[in-house]
């Protein structure tokens, strides 16, 4: 494991630092890369990204505090912006907070188009990119598992965690499946998403397959439990993957996917033309 990347007598670069931020940096790129493919970058669209840089940022963080309660009451004077800046983050959260924000800071700024398909390519390479960081600086990987492809972690570098169950075992390398998937999400997106019909569908569908894959990966990987069996990821993605059934749902009963008959062929006769 790589905790800390680069370090010198003046600077300290921590891994998971250093690629959440470029895998910020890239997918923000991507982002306006399309808005200027599609014409829309106007000064409206900037304040609406710093809305859902701000809200994925303070999402991220915020939703895993209920995990962690005893953290936020027993630290004395430390103020609460410490607390928030240094507690856990997660990536569903910085999603759910983004997308919030985004709704809210477009109904204060009275924009209407949709962007959703915008944000589509440069989410899951943000969050390959971001995954990377983790495996490299994270203990542990996942749950114990026999497939040739586990991974054990050396005695120095579970060293630098206070608590590391499994290190000692292979482990499934849980964030390597994640990054598999959304680079495959990625290439996905790029080259299928004109068969989508209806703007902003396609953001929703990439996050309805993240969201159950997600799910799914959970179950290899060393969150504990928190509720029924389920740790606190799979619980929080369980209304989020459910708005976004019912969004699905919804279309299909407004039949908004399905296609216009073609107009019937008129033939006029001969001498009507001639009138």
């Amino acid at each position: 494991m790589l905790p800390i990347l680069f370090q010198n007598d003046f600077i300290v670069i921590y891994t998971h630092d250093f690629f959440t931020v470029l895998g910020l940096v890239v997918g923000l790129i991507v982002y306006f890369f399309e808005l200027r493919r599609r014409q829309m970058l106007r000064y409206k669209i900037f304040l609406i990204s710093i809305a859902a840089i701000f809200g994925g940022g303070l999402g991220c963080r915020l939703i895993t505090a209920w995990e962690h309660l005893p953290y936020y009451t027993n630290q004395g004077d430390v103020p609460f912006t410490y607390l928030v800046a240094h507690s856990g983050k997660s990536i569903i959260g910085g999603i759910a907070g983004g997308y919030l924000a985004i709704k809210l800071s477009k109904k204060a700024l009275g924009y209407n188009l949709s962007t959703g398909d915008c944000y589509a390519p440069a989410i899951p390479l943000a969050m390959a990119i971001g995954r990377v960081g983790c495996f490299l600086s994270e203990l542990p990987l996942g749950k114990p598992t026999d497939l040739p492809w586990g991974i054990a972690a050396s005695p120095e570098a579970a060293a630098h965690f206070t608590t590391c169950p499994y290190c000692q075992q292979k482990m499934h390398p849980s964030m390597i499946y994640e990054i598999i998937f959304h680079l495959i999400a990625f290439v996905v997106i790029l080259r299928f998403r004109h068969l989508v019909i209806v703007q902003g569908d396609t953001l929703k569908l990439y996050l309805l397959a993240a969201a159950i894959f997600r799910f799914l990966v959970e179950f290899v990987r060393a969150n504990p439990e928190q509720f029924w069996g389920l740790t606190g990821p799979q619980i929080v993605l369980i209304p989020l993957t459910g708005l976004l059934i019912y969004h699905f749902i919804k279309q299909l009963r407004r039949k908004v996917y399905q296609m216009p008959p073609a107009p019937v062929p008129v033939t006029i006769a001969a001498e009507e033309v001639l009138r």
